[in-house]
């Protein structure tokens, strides 16, 4: 076992405050377990860096940690208050954490999308948005933006506001279903989508659905429907729909 080394402060847990730690490594906030985690292996004697090792996070936020133990116990575990203007809470209904998680996992279409679910998923779990932006590799503008949208309008403010100028005649989620049926779904008893089967399907006209098959190089009649090339991008801003009209 690793010792706790000149510079780390010694940690020793009542019973009730282990039972309680270890009941926080099981909560759904990930932060909240990752702290209860570091205390307990801190308790066991381990030093900083090996607790860090374990737990999959810097030495000096296990340092951190330990010290605001030591000083307070349990409360010191608590976040501190961000001075200015607090941040607005973040809680999904079951709905929209459905919506969410669906979009999230929709990656090779609307990618665009997919982040904006992952950014507002991530930030429902706790902890800063920092911390939401480290674990998803992306800006913190980019959290403190889409967290701020989806407070202020839920679901619908992770679409993109209407653009200037005349509007596409077709809508994103439109594109977007002839393509994920094109590329995931069967087109019945035939053994590829036609135009007037796909457009049958979506409601969309024949030449609309020709438009966007050319316009993102889509052949069922080829043969079976393959993913997109990796590194590929079908459809990621409404841009994208300047030539499909």
């Amino acid at each position: 076992m690793s010792h706790s080394g000149p510079s780390a402060v010694g940690i020793a847990l009542s019973e009730a405050e282990r039972a309680e730690l270890v009941r926080r490594t099981t909560v759904l906030d990930r932060r909240s377990a990752e702290k209860a985690r570091i205390i307990l292996l801190c308790a066991d004697g381990m030093s900083n860096a090996g607790v860090a090792r374990i737990v999959g996070v810097q030495a000096k936020t296990v340092g951190k940690w330990r010290r605001a133990f030591a000083a307070e116990r349990m409360a010191g575990l608590e976040d501190a208050g961000w001075t200015g203007r607090p941040k607005a809470g973040l809680v999904l209904d079951e709905a929209e954490r459905k919506q969410l998680t669906q979009w999230a996992r929709r990656a090779k279409t609307a990618q665009f999308l997919a982040l904006r679910a992952k950014i507002v998923l991530r930030c429902a779990e706790g902890g800063t948005n920092q911390e939401a932006a480290a674990d998803l590799g992306i800006d913190t503008s980019t959290v403190d933006r889409w967290r701020a949208r989806f407070i202020a309008k839920r679901l619908d403010g992770l679409h993109d506001e209407p653009r200037s100028g005349r509007p596409p005649s077709i809508l994103l989620d439109q594109v977007e279903e002839v393509i994920v049926a094109t590329l995931e779904s069967p087109a019945g008893r035939d053994t590829h989508w036609s135009r007037a089967s796909m457009a049958q399907h979506t409601g969309l006209s024949k030449s609309t659905i020709g438009r966007i098959w050319k316009r993102f190089d889509l052949k069922p009649h080829q043969g079976p429907a393959l993913p997109a090339p990796r590194g590929r991008r079908l459809l990621s801003t409404p841009q994208d729909l300047e030539n499909v009209p």
